[in-house]
């Protein structure tokens, strides 16, 4: 049923909307291309040798193919441009904007815990020999205050690339400057479908499980349970990142999956979601499904865990940090297991916190690194930081290692990665090919939250599902 949709997918999608270079760079509008097998997959086992010679640079003018179906047409960027802005110097001066203050403000030690882990390399295994640096800005979760961020970086900052902004809206606000600048838009923290479409934004790169696939995995493991027609109630954020969850949920609808007896939308700058919660409730449906983040995932959890409504639950797994998202309301997360109502999600990162990875040594490190720069694991989001820079860090890497970490190379290797990170669960490789596979995640299993001699963990309900290399590109 899964891979049937994934292909009807493919045809609305199209209906709707490396490192050897071939040829010179010489002249206006001369292509050059890089093999799509070579860009990035020599990123990251062992470091590698990151000196910047021993491989032919792509070129930084004209229109160059990076990845299949990918073109940077560089004959379109500033007068200005420079390839090697912000890595000219002995310096890789990476941007970020997010929300360190308002309702989504959990989400602002992600920053914390990338600097800690550049810190980690640049002290142990330099990127191209030169320093990681990470700028910062709050947007407390507003797409204006992201785009004011980005424009006056980029002003003043002397940045290379930007990486992880975070939100729907933010980064669709933003994916235009970047476009015009021709400046790199990586790692989007963000599973809006909209961002695996090299073809016509080839600066731009998502960084999460696409949230319509995320959807559909839902969908699925209730009606293995339930069958057909079970009832579902859906509880969205008004905006680009929920409305992704309430198309996914509305397809399965129309495709006969399930019933849709609620189908509900809340404003991301609301202080509470308790008249919403209780509509869900009302509804008295088999299944509820949250579309949200941020402190609205612990408010959903405390409300159900206070009515006799116990309904199988799933939730974004935007909200997966244990700490930042559980940990407040444990003893709620804790009864809603005990009664059959444990939180799901579909899952495909290691959780630092979760008791399953005492032992594992890639996440003893990564705590072990967050303690250095004084901050922990048990704090939240910081852990995701460090996931987010080891994928970061691959990828300039993969870039360095074409001949010379520029902008050009540095989108070679976004598009053609190939590595499997050890924070991410076992058999789930971080994998692009251009327009044939503009999706850096597609893969996931379903997971419930209980609590385990009073520690919250994950445990896995379903088998590893992964749809990688399947999913091609939004515009088909």
């Amino acid at each position: 049923m899964f891979m049937k949709w994934l292909r009807v997918l493919a045809i609305l999608a199209s209906l709707t909307l490396f490192a050897a270079a071939c040829g010179d760079s010489s002249g206006d509008g001369d292509s050059t291309t890089a093999e799509g097998d070579d860009g990035g997959d020599d990123g990251g086992d062992d470091g590698g040798d990151d000196d910047a010679g021993g491989g032919s640079s792509l070129a930084t003018e004209g229109e160059v193919e990076v990845a299949t179906g990918t073109v940077l047409n560089l004959n379109e960027c500033p007068d200005d441009w420079s390839a090697t802005q912000g890595v000219d110097g002995d310096e890789i001066r990476i941007g970020i904007s997010l929300p360190q203050s308002g309702q989504l403000a959990a989400f602002g030690p992600i920053a914390d815990g990338m600097a800690a882990y550049f810190d980690y390399i640049n002290a142990n295994d330099p990127v191209d020999g030169k320093e990681l640096v990470l700028v910062a800005r709050d947007d407390a979760y507003e797409a204006g205050r992201t785009t004011a961020n980005v424009e006056e970086m980029l002003e003043t900052e002397d940045l290379f690339a930007f990486a992880y902004i975070i939100g729907s809206p933010n980064n669709g606000a933003v994916r235009p400057v970047f476009q015009e600048a021709c400046v790199p838009q990586l790692f989007n923290s963000t599973g809006l479908p909209a961002w695996g479409d090299p073809a016509t934004f080839p600066w731009t790169l998502g960084g999460l499980l696409a949230y319509n696939t995320e959807a559909r995995l839902w969908c699925e493991n209730a009606v293995a349970d339930f069958g057909e027609g079970v009832t579902v109630a859906g509880l969205f954020m008004n905006n680009d990142f929920g409305k992704a969850y309430q198309d996914g949920v509305q397809g399965c609808a129309d495709d006969g999956l399930i019933d849709l007896v609620a189908n509900e939308v809340h404003e991301a700058a609301a202080p509470d979601i308790q008249n919403e919660i209780t509509n869900m409730i009302n509804s008295e449906a088999d299944v509820f499904i949250f579309g949200s983040t941020a402190a609205f995932c612990p408010q959903s959890v405390g409300g159900v865990a206070a009515s006799s409504w116990r309904p199988t639950f799933y939730m974004s797994n935007t909200c997966s940090n244990l700490a930042s998202f559980f940990e407040p309301v444990k003893d709620a997360a804790g009864a809603l297991a005990a009664e059959g109502s444990a939180v799901r999600m579909a899952s495909n990162v290691k959780n630092f916190t979760d008791p399953t990875y005492a032992d594992d040594e890639d996440i003893n490190l990564g705590k072990q690194i967050l303690e250095d720069a004084g901050l922990s694991a048990e704090a939240g989001s910081q852990s995701t930081g460090v996931l987010f820079g080891y994928n970061l860090v691959e990828t300039l890497r993969g870039a360095a290692d074409m001949g010379e970490l520029n902008r050009v190379t540095l989108m070679a290797s976004a598009w053609n990665l190939d590595f499997a990170s050890p924070y991410v669960l076992d058999g789930i490789e971080t994998k692009t090919n251009g327009t044939s596979d503009a999706y850096a995640v597609e893969g996931a299993r379903i997971e419930e939250i209980l609590v385990t001699d009073d520690a919250l963990t994950f445990n896995p309900i379903s088998d590893l599902i992964s749809v990688e290399g399947e999913t091609g590109s939004v515009t088909g």
